[in-house]
């Protein structure tokens, strides 16, 4: 029987793993099947994975703990000899965190509240070390940066934030601009997009930002095909405007916030 959650569905590597010891995922693991992993330890309340190890894709010491804080008490996933769990994830632990999701992923939605693993619906992101977020610079009310309607669990690895104020540094987005005819900018100056070349993002959000024509056009520029956009604002129409910008995979309309949306461009 193939894994079943959403998050794991025809995941060749996963499904592997579930039938056949030599295919376990190990320390030193890396990849896509390794993120997956990494999601669901997280959305299940195992723990803080570093931004290292999630924007490489990487089973290191923050996953480790992750993995063992999962298979130990209540779930107690154990060989017979042994006393305490060890770092593999192996046929039980797929297993279990299979099941697990797809229990998350079809609770009633009703009682558990918003929930997404592309755009964060909190202030507090991607979990992650707060102690190091930058302080806003176009405020004069000092105070760290927050993240709501920014992105998680970025899609690839050229993450570019367009007039963004560091608020997605720690998910290693950079900060651009895109020029524009007024010459009116906020902020720090951050470089132009137009350094950039043709299909070059993985990841491309905007928050509080107007999406006009020029900066749509822009955008698709910049953007590799299957490039995830997030973007966020109090504007509705151009929240419209950046939803036909390609395949929806998000929207969000929340009572007293601005809407987001999620693409595939």
């Amino acid at each position: 029987m193939p894994l079943k959650s959403k998050l794991f569905f025809g995941d060749a590597k996963l499904d592997a793993c579930l039938k056949s010891d030599p295919a376990h995922i190990v320390p030193g693991s890396q990849g896509q099947h390794v993120e997956k992993i990494q999601k669901a330890l997280v959305t299940l309340g195992s723990g803080i994975i570093s931004k290292d190890e999630i924007t490489s894709q990487y089973y290191g010491a923050s996953t480790i703990n992750c993995v063992l804080k999962f298979k130990g008490p209540p779930r107690n996933i154990l060989q017979w000899w042994q006393r305490t769990p060890d770092n593999i994830v192996g046929k039980r632990t797929i297993a279990k965190l299979d099941e697990e999701m797809l229990t998350f992923e079809n609770r009633p939605p009703q009682n558990l509240g918003p929930f997404s693993l592309y755009i964060s619906l909190t202030e507090d992101g991607q979990p992650h070390d707060h102690v190091n977020c930058p302080i806003t610079t176009w405020s004069t009310i000092k105070s760290a940066v927050q993240h709501k309607f920014t992105p998680i669990y970025p899609r690839g690895t050229r993450r570019i934030n367009i007039g963004g104020e560091k608020e997605t540094e720690y998910l290693m987005f950079k900060d651009y601009l895109v020029r524009r005819v007024d010459g009116n900018y906020y902020g720090y100056m951050r470089p132009f997009t137009e350094t950039l070349p043709n299909a070059y993002a993985t990841d491309i959000c905007m928050r509080a930002t107007l999406l006009t024509e020029d900066m749509k056009v822009e955008i698709l520029r910049i953007a590799e095909p299957g490039c995830r956009f997030t973007y966020a604002s109090p504007n509705r129409s151009h929240v419209e405007r950046a939803r036909g910008m390609g395949r929806l995979i998000e929207f969000w309309d929340i009572q007293g916030e601005m809407p987001a949306v999620v693409v595939e461009l």
